[in-house]
């Protein structure tokens, strides 16, 4: 009997993915080719690990004892790809870098334009997202993150604070008189999160109680809360530095204390001195502490 990891490393997505479809997407295979990995193990050890269905796939009470050994499996490559990274003394290679959608989308395609002219032999790739990137998993090599990592085998580095307030754009302050104090905020037209609770609890630190339907429009994406409160729809929190170049905003209850976000840079601790890591760590940091950085939100 001959195993080959990528076929393990193919069950284990299918499993925790639970479709063959979803296992494609998360190992950047093509599905078919996903599908002749399972069948190929199955012939392997002769066993059937997963019954097909129209809800996908589903493991077998022996694919289901399997899974634990390929968990581990998967751990030790992981663990093992991460320390060859960390003893890399090439320059050139592809860095991942995670950041959620407004860093991702509004600041990081203009930050890294001029590392990417000076450093051609470095690929970028960025991997834009509200959910956190894993890491120990090697699912980025950096991770820009808005609260303190807490994991013992990250390497992180506080950036800044980045300080908030609520605003609202001109057009709706001319239908809506300002709020003069927090408890008039309840008159006005909210721009809140959906399923997230988040900003609730922020609002809930600045003195202000509020609940899901209080919000008057509610979405759960970053870039269509902003617009929002440009297009005029309401009040809304937004980072001040992004909001003092936009005229046609301006900030509300500017005494009421909203909590700041803090700006920190991660990568695993195994990697901290591959050199290439090292060369887009150093050059994030050092742009991302700038009013410059700002300025590009």
């Amino acid at each position: 009997m001959s195993l080959q990891l990528d076929h393990i490393r193919t069950f284990h997505a299918v499993a925790e993915c639970g479709s063959l479809l979803a296992a494609s997407r998360q190992l950047g295979l093509t599905q078919p080719t996903v599908g002749r990995h399972i069948d190929l193990l199955e012939d392997s050890l002769g066993l059937c690990l997963f019954t097909r269905g129209r809800e996908g796939m589903r493991l077998t009470p022996k694919g289901s004892d399997l899974l634990s050994a390929a968990k581990e499996m998967m751990d030790t490559a992981t663990e093992f790809e991460r320390v060859a990274a960390g003893l890399e003394d090439r320059i050139e290679g592809t860095v991942r870098i995670s950041a959620n959608e407004i860093f991702g989308t509004l600041l990081l395609p203009g930050l890294l334009a001029p590392f990417i002219f000076d450093h051609p032999e470095i690929e970028i790739e960025l991997d834009v997202s509200n959910q956190v990137s894993n890491l120990l998993q090697r699912d980025a090599d950096i991770a820009i993150r808005l609260f303190r990592p807490a994991q013992n085998d990250l390497i992180a580095r506080k950036i800044a604070d980045l300080p908030l307030g609520l605003f609202a754009h001109h057009k709706y302050l001319e239908r809506n008189p300002a709020p003069q104090t927090a408890a008039d905020l309840k008159d006005h037209v909210l721009i809140g999160q959906d399923r997230n609770t988040g900003l609730i609890s922020a609002y809930e630190v600045a003195g202000i109680a509020l609940r899901p339907n209080d919000f008057g429009f509610r979405c759960d994406n970053d870039i269509a809360e902003i617009n929002a409160v440009r297009a005029g729809i309401g009040v809304g929190p937004l980072h001040t530095g992004m909001a003092s170049k936009w005229s046609d905003v301006t900030q509300i209850l500017p005494d009421i204390h909203v909590p700041a976000l803090e700006l920190w840079l991660a990568c695993h601790a195994d990697v901290r001195h591959n050199k290439r890591i090292r060369v887009v760590m150093d050059f994030l940091a050092k742009k991302l502490k700038t009013p410059y950085a700002a300025s590009m939100l």
